[in-house]
């Protein structure tokens, strides 16, 4: 079952020519991943590095990559989802 999460560009850059032929685009955008109930626990908090062609493509694409890795930090607390 996927967990609803938030993504929030952090900073956004050119990749170049590698970025290009990987994800169809040459900006690659940093995010802070994490769920709408751990806003205020940074802590909780991924940071992931992703491109696309749209901001909407890399957002959705930083949320697929980040969820193990909040589910890992979520599950090192003791939380289940």
């Amino acid at each position: 079952m996927a967990i609803k999460l938030v993504a929030h560009s952090k900073n956004r850059h050119n990749g170049g020519v590698r970025a290009k032929r990987l994800y169809g685009s040459s900006t690659i955008t940093e995010f802070y991943v994490f769920r709408p109930e751990d806003k205020d626990m940074p802590s909780r908090w991924a940071t992931v590095e992703t491109g696309g062609r749209t901001p909407g493509d890399r957002a959705t694409a930083a949320k697929v990559k980040a969820e193990p890795i909040i589910r890992e930090l979520l599950a090192k607390e003791g939380i289940t989802i």
